[in-house]
């Protein structure tokens, strides 16, 4: 079973909301001004659902992300926590869990990827479960991160220019039975260079690269 952020992480990080003790520090500077995000000031309040894997029963828990505006410009930006990423209800560490089986493995099926030696999640007092179509969903997004991607295979040289992440990244293919089309093989190969790289990154970091590069705080 693939990790999953936990009912306990997202009280905490709450808890942390409540005794604003989440700063803007970590996000990037506005990208219309240029002002750091250190200057910030805390703009709004929004309630998020997310859905954690609890042996195998997907449950929903609550809190509130922070939205930042900028001084300089009024932009604003929400603040994304560890196991969030922008625009999906299930936690990071569930998204890259399985996307990684699916991309990893080369006769993986997206059936077979959302599968797990007890079954597959599925919602409480209900016959679904996590649908092949949701990971198709997750690859597509985790594909889309290129820019972030070729920043943190930067920081990761930067900090270890030994590093075989370049040679590894050389040898990477998608098997041709998994796509129809090259803009899908392309997708599929992104994702699985993220995924790569995001090892190599905790690796050298000791975090992730959605943490480290802010790529999960959505601007707006």
């Amino acid at each position: 079973m693939p990790p999953s952020a936990t009912l306990e992480d997202i009280k905490a990080y709450q808890d942390k909301v409540e005794k604003n003790q989440i700063r803007p520090h970590d996000l990037p500077p506005c990208p219309r001004c240029s002002v750091e995000s250190c200057f910030f000031k805390t703009h709004t309040y929004r309630e998020r659902r997310f859905l954690v894997i609890v042996k195998m029963l997907i449950q929903a828990a609550f809190c509130s992300l922070i939205q930042f505006r900028c001084p300089g410009c009024g932009k604003t930006v929400t603040y994304y926590p560890d196991f969030a990423i922008p625009h999906k209800h299930y936690t990071r560490q569930s998204i890259m869990g399985f996307s990684a089986i699916y991309v990893e493995n080369d006769n993986m099926t997206y059936k077979q990827a959302v599968m797990t030696e007890d079954g597959t999640p599925g919602y409480p007092q209900s016959d679904s479960t996590l649908a092949p179509s949701t990971l198709h969903r997750w690859i597509t997004t985790l594909g889309g991160f290129i820019q972030s991607t070729q920043k943190a295979l930067s920081l990761v040289l930067q900090e270890n220019p030994a590093s075989s992440v370049c040679r590894d990244l050389s040898h990477l293919s998608i098997p041709q039975q998994k796509y129809r089309k090259p803009a899908r093989q392309e997708t599929l190969l992104s994702c699985l260079r993220l995924v790569l790289i995001e090892s190599f990154f905790q690796a050298t970091f000791k975090r992730s690269i959605f943490i480290k590069l802010a790529i999960h705080c959505a601007f707006s």
